[in-house]
C-alpha cells in the first residue's frame, strides 16, 4: 500500500473545464489523501509548475520540428538548475506531462491559487 494525494482534472470539479482559463493538460492538486495498492499504478506521469511546463513544451516543440541540438541562451548553473528528481526525461509522451497552477478544495468545491 502507498499513501498518495489526488489530482483533479478541470472537468471533474465544480464549474468544469473552461478553455479560456484552463490549459489542455491542466490538473488541480488537492489535499485529498488516499491509500492504494501499488498494483493499481498504471503509469508514471509528471506534474510541473507553470515555468517548468513552458520549458517542457518549448523543448518538445524544438525536438518535433527537428531543430538542431537545443542550446540554452543562459549558461547552465548548478545553483539554479532543476533538481534531478523534477526533470522530465527526454522522449516522454506529452500526454503524461501535466501543469498544476491551482489547488482544488474538494470539501468546499472551490479552487485556490497554488502557492509555489
Amino acid at each position: 500500500m502507498m499513501s498518495l494525494y489526488w489530482y483533479y482534472r478541470p472537468e471533474h470539479i465544480q464549474g468544469g473545464r473552461n478553455p479560456s482559463i484552463h490549459c489542455e493538460n491542466e490538473i488541480f492538486a488537492s489535499r485529498h489523501q488516499d491509500e492504494n495498492s501499488v498494483a493499481c499504478i498504471e503509469e508514471k506521469c509528471y506534474v510541473l509548475t507553470f515555468s517548468e511546463y513552458c520549458r517542457f513544451c518549448a523543448l518538445a516543440k524544438w525536438q518535433e520540428e527537428g531543430s538542431p541540438d537545443h542550446r540554452p541562451v543562459v549558461p547552465p548553473s548548478e545553483e539554479y538548475s532543476t533538481p534531478s528528481h523534477r526533470k522530465v526525461p527526454e522522449n516522454t509522451d506529452p500526454d503524461l506531462v501535466f501543469i498544476c497552477r491551482h489547488v482544488y478544495d474538494f470539501r468546499h468545491g472551490r479552487t485556490l491559487k497554488n502557492p509555489q
